[in-house]
């Protein structure tokens, strides 16, 4: 009998099926609006975090860019060290008015990157510009479209899109760059030539004309300045200040290889006009060769100016430069001793030379009126 239970029973637990769950209960998932909520918060810790992204890779790019300009006042105080004068912002030859202010110019020759290019240690590529010819020859063209990373502030989107200046009779194939020589901040007729941003120092000689105290600079066009004649302190002197790459290919605006203002100098920057100060916004600022193409390849003179980079109506030979870059708030530059120092869009600016703003004695250097330290 007990055999026959415990068989019975074994036939019966053979064939229990498992047990079913419960209908009540449920695998529980995640419902829509719950997904909604987390979706919002990640979106907004991702909005908190993006600025902070922003500002520590802008943050890096102005590390860089400063470390750009200290190597670069290095290397223009060794030329000095070497020929007791800083380099010409431009040589021209021949060296008169009507050839400096020529529009569609390809008389260009040698500029102060091109001179002190050993010492930044880049001799291979100084001996491979023929200085016999002019650099917008052909013989020219590797070297001048030679990208140079110590003239390149990673801010600037543009400044990897080479200058195109055949239309201009200039050539082809000129690589970019983001700091101009502190040539002259004004304009002023000697002897019948008006120059500009220092450019009668070459159509006479030098004389009066760009050596004015309250219109040279430090680097002038077939002209410069040594340290002793910084009369104002070399702390208080801007030597290089930064400059924006050219928006389109035909914009010459940041050309390191090339002569004059706006590719490579700073030129009419201060109470002279409408190029007044860092990042001048006027709709006419920037007096630039070939601008009327320009304004057209974005969309019109508004557009250049909203996007940072206004010039004059027509097109005029590259002699007004104002500093700018792509840094929120104002400029990098490079003081006559070698100093780096951040200058705000709003620092004061003047209106003639008898009343002169901070920003213009900043860039003059014989002005005679040194600042205290805090000004800008």
């Amino acid at each position: 009998m007990k055999d026959w239970i415990s068989g019975a029973m074994f036939l019966e637990d053979e064939h229990k099926t498992p047990e079913t769950p419960s209908l009540g209960v449920k695998g529980r998932g995640f419902t829509l609006v719950e997904l909604l909520v987390v979706i919002t918060i990640i979106g907004i810790l991702i909005a908190l975090l993006l600025p902070a992204v922003q500002a520590a890779r802008e943050a890096a790019r102005r590390a860089q860019c400063i470390n750009n300009l200290k190597q670069i006042a290095l290397a223009l105080h060794n030329y000095h060290s070497t020929y007791k004068i800083f380099p010409p912002s431009s040589v021209w030859r021949p060296g008169t008015a009507d050839n400096i202010q020529r529009l569609n110019n390809p008389n260009l020759s040698e500029n102060w990157v091109i001179l002190i290019l050993p010492f930044l240690e880049q001799q291979a590529l100084r001996d491979a510009f023929d200085l016999s010819r002019y650099i917008t020859d052909p013989v020219n063209e590797r070297p001048r479209g030679t990208a140079l990373s110590v003239m390149l502030c990673p801010s600037d989107a543009y400044n990897r899109t080479p200058y195109n200046g055949s239309q201009y009779n200039q050539g082809a194939n000129w690589a970019r760059g983001n700091y101009a020589a502190n040539a002259a901040l004004g304009k002023m007729t000697v002897n019948g030539h008006t120059g500009y941003g220092g450019t009668e120092s070459a159509a006479t000689d030098a004389s009066s004309g760009w050596r004015h105290p309250l219109i040279r600079g430090v680097m002038g066009a077939n002209t410069s300045v040594s340290i002793d004649e910084i009369r104002d302190g070399t702390s208080q002197t801007i030597l290089v200040g930064e400059i924006r790459a050219g928006v389109v290919p035909i914009d010459p605006r940041g050309v390191w290889a090339m002569s004059g203002g706006c590719p490579s100098a700073l030129w009419s920057h201060g109470y002279i006009g409408d190029a007044n100060g860092p990042n001048a916004p006027y709709l006419n600022a920037d007096d630039t060769n070939g601008c009327s193409d320009t304004r057209s390849a974005v969309g019109g003179a508004e557009r250049l100016a909203q996007m940072g980079m206004p010039c004059a109506e027509g097109s005029r030979p590259n002699y007004q430069q104002a500093a700018r870059s792509m840094h929120p708030g104002g400029i990098h530059a490079a003081m006559a001793d070698g100093s780096v120092h951040f200058i705000s869009d709003y620092v004061q600016t003047g209106t003639s030379q008898t009343n002169l703003g901070v920003w213009d004695r900043l860039n003059l250097s014989a002005d005679g009126l040194p600042m205290s330290a805090g000004s800008y």
